[in-house]
């Protein structure tokens, strides 16, 4: 009789689990002698855990790498009913966990037998699985992050000494995943886990700001933001025809560039294009490559750096490096009109090495012609001919009254007319009446007035004052 009680409970007690669970999770079937069930719980993490992998290392200091995780594997539960289960015995079980060591695991299932003990003679399997689900992390004290240093150990040294110590636990508990690299396998779960729950998701397209389901938009692998992939596609599909190498994610302030595997999602058609330019930015940033000037070749010729005449080595064109056209000797590069406005600009802010190497290119000649107009541009831009000689004279300091170091003729700076003396600037009826120190700036003032001062004081002494 208490027998069948017991079984009725059982079935009671498996459809209210099963009614929680779905089919996929919860498994049960009836036996000679009992039930046997397969659970699979899946672990609630609140935030991002941070897992850590040891290297190994036997030094004092041990290198940690680590990475963020959102969803751990599932932990697998075996459970085996017998028909005195639940008045006289508890169930029997089996617990797999790959993401924790063997004694770990046991010192779960310790808890499992303590948790019978204190509900005895009660259906436990709800309360169990809630454990599992809701109570495990603060049960092993896992908060900010887990550490599977033990278990990356074990597959990168291969050692039997360490497997045998890893295998010392109780029976019951399980971890198929010994051998296995347990950094891939975390890593790949949780990025096909957030794929399968990103499906399932509505977002928001921040460039045509229509709502859509996951499964037709797509997180951008580099800074994870989040756009319909139509809207996507047509961002990548314009820069990759207009040839930009840096194909950034459009949200303001996001710096992130696309990673070639969405562009190939996306636009596997240019998928060939987009390398190219990769391609091409790479080589325009090593120094001994240069394209065959060609546009029918346009081939990247790797050159020695004193090579000046590189040979296309696809249709034999020697050309300059300089110009990029046919190799013209010890004769300077031919330029045109624009040429000569590039290179004056050019030369004018360049150091004396990139001077030197203008040099090279242009030939002595030209650098001296444009040495002689960047002298002139100077002059009339910061000098003034005297009215006398008219020899250029430049002012860098003092005050506005002029000296020619040619003639001596004295002169006013500011219009330009030849004067006598400080009258100039004394006379009210001068148009620059008062303005001999105007221009200066004021930390200069007091040290053009002890200047003005010494040249005055020879003529009050003359005149006995």
């Amino acid at each position: 009789m208490s027998c069948d009680i017991d079984l009725q409970r059982q079935e009671d007690e498996l459809t209210v689990i099963s009614s929680i669970y779905d089919e996929t999770e919860f498994f049960h079937v009836k036996v000679s002698k009992g039930t046997k069930c397969s659970v699979t719980i899946h672990p609630k993490i609140l935030k991002k855990l941070e897992v850590k992998f040891s290297s190994g290392c036997s030094s004092d200091v041990v290198p940690i790498n680590s990475t963020f995780i959102e969803y751990l594997p599932p932990i697998r539960m075996y459970i085996y009913l017998p028909s005195t289960y639940p008045s006289k015995t508890p169930p029997e079980f089996r617990l797999s966990i790959v993401w924790l060591s063997l004694w770990e695991i046991s010192f779960i299932c310790q808890k499992l037998d303590e948790i019978w003990e204190e509900n005895q003679s009660n259906e436990i399997i709800f309360q169990w699985l809630n454990f599992l689900q809701n109570d495990l992390f603060s049960f092993l004290n896992i908060s900010e992050s887990l550490d599977v240093s033990f278990l990356h150990l074990i597959h990168t040294s291969q050692d039997n000494v360490t497997l045998r110590l890893a295998t010392l636990s109780d029976f019951r508990a399980q971890n198929g995943a010994l051998l296995l690299d347990i950094k891939r396998l975390l890593i790949s779960y949780d990025k096909r886990q957030r794929k399968t729950q990103f499906v399932k998701n509505f977002y928001t397209c921040y460039i045509c700001f229509e709502e859509y389901a996951g499964l037709n938009c797509i997180e951008l692998e580099n800074c994870g933001h989040v756009y319909c992939k139509s809207c996507m596609e047509k961002h990548i599909r314009i820069r990759i025809i207009e040839s930009i190498n840096e194909i950034l994610c459009p949200t303001i302030d996001c710096k992130r560039q696309i990673s070639e595997n969405d562009v190939k999602a996306l636009c596997p058609d240019l998928f060939f294009q987009y390398e190219e330019i990769m391609l091409r930015v790479t080589l325009d940033t090593m120094d001994d490559v240069v394209y065959c000037p060609k546009i029918s070749c346009q081939y990247p010729v790797i050159r020695n750096p004193d090579d000046i005449a590189p040979i296309c080595p696809v249709c034999k064109y020697c050309f300059c490096i300089y110009c990029r056209k046919m190799y013209h000797g010890q004769a300077p590069c031919e330029m045109t009109s624009t040429d000569t406005i590039k290179l004056i600009d050019e030369y004018k802010n360049s150091s004396n090495n990139k001077k030197m190497m203008l040099e090279k290119k242009y030939g002595k000649r030209q650098i001296q012609s444009i040495e002689r107009y960047l002298t002139t541009e100077y002059l009339q831009d910061n000098a003034k001919s005297c009215p006398k000689c008219h020899s250029f004279i430049s002012k860098t300091e003092g005050c506005n009254k002029m000296t020619c170091r040619h003639c001596q003729t004295l002169f006013c700076w500011l219009c330009n007319e030849q004067i006598y003396g400080y009258e100039h600037f004394n006379n009210i009826d001068s148009q620059c009446h008062g303005l001999l120190f105007e221009g200066i700036e004021t930390d200069n003032i007091d040290y053009v007035i002890d200047d003005v001062m010494n040249d005055i004081n020879p003529f009050f002494e003359d005149l006995h004052i």
